[in-house]
């Protein structure tokens, strides 16, 4: 065994890996964990390695303990299967049906583009541009997003409550006939602020996934900048990635 695995923490660690994907997986959401000593059994591990692999699962907010019964799953996670331009809850993109699915309108409203967004957008800075805030939502907030338009799109200020995929961003401007091209994102990891937590309804420093977006339409002019922020406890991105032969060195 390598030196480091001589510590616990580390051999929890990589067990606490395989829990989380037994409890991820993408078949339709999060499932039930084992028996302490089945874990044992199975991964031939001691008790204390187990215990602290379920204590960093409860930090991750992916179980909680219940007393006389052992851990639960904390809540229904969703897998998003996101290799094309495609909506939480697109029939076969996402383990939630799309009808589950309801966006929360929190403004709209025409302001001067700051500079980043100017250049994204490819417009001189402090151009009006929309800018429009809204919550992607299941049971729970799953999304917060920021999106900043370009004023000639001819869009229409969407209503305080819109259900189904359709009301996505991408339906959204289909059904304003763009034609869209492709989103060029950026992913990252950080810890929610106050303000992001109280829209998302969880706790500041909680784990979020950050995406900052550029979104083209099909003449590859930029109509969209964008950023979003998604709930680490309540959804997963999953991406299929495939190598082209001879792309290596």
């Amino acid at each position: 065994m390598p030196k480091y695995l001589e510590r616990r923490h580390h051999r929890a660690r990589l067990l606490r890996d395989m829990l989380r994907d037994e409890l991820l997986r993408g078949d339709g959401g999060i499932a039930a964990l084992p028996s302490e000593d089945e874990l044992i059994r199975r991964h031939q591990v001691g008790r204390n390695v187990v215990r602290e692999a379920l204590d960093l699962l409860v930090s991750e907010r992916l179980i909680r303990r219940v007393r006389g019964q052992g851990t639960e799953p904390t809540a229904h996670v969703i897998v998003h299967h996101l290799n094309q331009l495609r909506a939480i809850g697109e029939p076969g993109h996402s383990t939630v049906e799309g009808n589950a699915i309801h966006y929360r309108k929190l403004s709209w409203e025409l302001v001067p583009a700051p500079q980043v967004v100017a250049d994204n957008l490819v417009v001189p800075g402090g151009t009006p541009v929309i800018r429009w805030e809204r919550i992607t939502a299941s049971r729970d907030p799953l999304v917060l997003w920021t999106s900043y338009f370009r004023s000639d799109l001819g869009l229409r200020e969407p209503g305080a409550e819109t259900p189904g995929v359709d009301a996505g961003t991408w339906g959204f401007l289909e059904a304003a006939g763009i034609e869209l091209g492709e989103a060029a994102v950026r992913t990252g990891a950080v810890p929610a602020d106050p303000a992001v937590a109280e829209l998302l309804a969880t706790e500041p420093s909680a784990p979020l996934l950050v995406q900052h977006r550029l979104l083209t339409d099909a003449t590859g002019r930029p109509i969209e900048f964008a950023v979003g922020y998604y709930r680490g406890d309540l959804i997963v991105i999953s991406n299929t990635l495939r190598r082209n032969p001879g792309s290596g060195s």
